[in-house]
């Protein structure tokens, strides 16, 4: 599936009003599908992964892993505007989540989830530098 597609179902399942635990779920399926998106574009195949954090949480209903279901990018440019513009917004409702957050465990999850997002934005700008979008 093309990965435009793939970021208008995230941005979908962002805008009917998850749970929290599904914005963290969303963070971690942005994540893996910005790694995905990096590999396909070109992005050194032989580099390992910067996070060894958790496996991402599949949100009720969800097909599994977004990533997984990756086979191609056909806009770069626009995707990575997309991916930018998701991440954006899974970031802004983790923020508010961590302020919430009811116990500890949960605003570490929030906190984890913010670091992903932010290095999901970071592995963007990298592409957009090399000249991916």
């Amino acid at each position: 599936m093309d990965a435009a597609r793939l970021v208008a179902e995230a941005e979908r399942t962002l805008r009917s009003g998850p749970q929290p635990e599904h914005v963290i779920a969303e963070a971690w399926q942005a994540y893996e599908l910005t790694e995905a998106v990096a590999r396909l574009l070109g992005d050194d195949p032989a580099r390992p992964a910067v996070r060894a954090g958790p496996v991402p949480v599949v949100t009720a209903g969800a097909a599994g892993p977004r990533a997984a279901r990756l086979t191609g990018v056909r806009d770069p440019a626009g995707t990575l505007r997309a991916l930018r513009a998701l991440l954006g917004e899974i970031g802004l409702a983790l923020v508010g989540l961590t302020g919430t957050a009811e116990d500890e465990a949960a605003y570490w999850q929030c906190v984890e989830a913010l670091d992903a997002v932010d290095e999901a934005k970071d592995r963007i700008r990298e592409l957009v530098r090399a000249g991916g979008g």
